[in-house]
């Protein structure tokens, strides 16, 4: 078994916070048939949705290919079942509001909707996007048969205009630099409402992994008040988990 350790999280431009060595294992032939089969699936319906969409995530699939070889190194070699995993296998989709936890252990959903509404103070104009404290972050699973691994390169905001300047990350306790999102939060495009915000690196979270993120917002200088802002934030990537973790009773 193979591991990626410090200077490799460099040269792959990884963010994973205080984690410094990830198990990986090579997929096997059938387990790489089935990832190109459902990745460019994947790929070719978001393509369809909005074709900057589908570019996007083409883009990273050699990344993506790497963090199901992370997944397999921590489902105890089970084999690959893509799209359609059934008993036994484990699978990936597109990460959803399910797939983040409220602790390691995996019980306890964070979110059943990627929407909020966040409540600004001119004090401080920022606000726990994902996560509700420095101490309430969101998990992937690491709950038998349920274990998550979840990597994404980037953010979307399905709202126009959420006024975001700044995004800030934090990962298994490392805080990263903010950085600015300005630009693309808020130059519009005809007939588009959603923003791909890009984030710095690519994020893996191993099971037990967590990650909060914090969103500095453009409310003005003269506000008295709170000011309410709705968004509609969440990681863009791919959540690959043991069969019982997709299983719909754990959806609901």
């Amino acid at each position: 078994m193979a591991e990626i350790v410090g200077p490799a999280f460099a040269k792959l431009n990884l963010m994973a916070g205080t984690a410094r060595l990830l198990e990986q294992v090579d997929l096997k032939p059938d387990d790489l048939m089935v990832f190109n089969r459902d990745f460019d699936l994947l790929v070719k319906e978001l393509s369809k949705v909005d074709p900057e969409l589908g570019h996007n995530l083409a883009a990273e699939k050699e990344f993506y290919l790497g963090v199901n070889q992370i997944a397999k190194g921590y489902f105890n070699m089970k084999p690959f079942g893509g799209l359609k995993s059934s008993t036994g296998q484990y699978g990936m989709n597109i990460i959803s509001p399910q797939n983040l936890k409220t602790d390691a252990a995996g019980a306890t959903r964070r979110y059943l909707s990627w929407a909020q509404t966040l409540s600004v103070t001119i004090s401080g104009t920022h606000q726990f996007i994902l996560g509700t404290s420095a101490t309430a972050e969101c998990y992937a699973s690491a709950e038998s048969e349920k274990k998550e691994v979840i990597g994404f390169h980037a953010f979307l905001s399905y709202k126009p205009d959420p006024k975001l300047v700044l995004l800030h990350l934090e990962i298994n306790d490392y805080p990263y630099p903010t950085w600015n999102v300005e630009p693309y939060a808020k130059i519009t495009k005809a007939d588009k409402l959603f923003k791909i915000l890009p984030i710095p690196g690519r994020v893996i979270l191993h099971p037990g992994g967590k990650f909060a993120l914090q969103g500095f917002f453009d409310i003005g200088s003269s506000m008295a008040a709170a000011v309410s802002v709705d968004v509609e934030i969440c990681p863009f990537g791919l959540c690959f988990a043991e069969y019982d973790q997709f299983e719909s009773s754990n959806i609901h």
